[in-house]
């Protein structure tokens, strides 16, 4: 199985870059957990409803043909540990690719939420950008244990 994080972000501190790889290593071999980072639209004197919408269409013109997205949305459904294992499962079994999308500072387009298969709230708080990608894989990798009843989730 393969998913991807496909986020707006201007940069990845290091220390990003090094927690996310050190969850997605964890995992075996037949699941790939990636991280790609998409340059933001410049601001210059566009709107910020341009904006949302320029750096939409990038997010959706990288997705691949015939994945399941997810939307991270502070709007979306709040899942527990439990609902996620439960969706991880379906996920599996599906065989496409599937994609978490992390709009920019201004959040996501409506076309992006509209092509989404589910949208998932990590939390009611405004998270910073950075931060998304390494909780998605910490709980990623904290529902594969529970499949593979490892000791990891107690």
């Amino acid at each position: 199985m393969k998913l991807t994080v496909l986020s707006i972000i201007k940069s990845k501190p290091s220390w990003v870059t090094e927690q996310f790889s050190t969850y997605s290593s964890r995992l075996n071999k037949s699941i790939q957990l990636n991280w790609k980072g998409l340059e933001p639209v410049k601001n210059g004197k566009a709107s910020e409803k341009d904006q949302i919408r320029e750096n939409g269409k990038k997010l959706l013109a990288s997705i691949p043909d015939n994945s399941f997205v997810i939307a991270l949305d502070q709007k979306g459904d709040n899942w527990n540990t439990q609902k996620l294992k439960n969706n991880f499962e379906d996920w599996i079994s599906i065989n496409k690719e599937i994609i978490f999308l992390v709009g920019g500072q201004e959040g996501l387009s409506k076309d992006c939420l509209n092509r989404s298969n589910l949208i998932w709230s990590l939390s009611n708080l405004t998270l910073p950008h950075s931060f998304v990608p390494v909780i998605v894989a910490e709980q990623v990798f904290r529902v594969w244990s529970m499949t593979q009843n490892h000791p990891y989730h107690r």
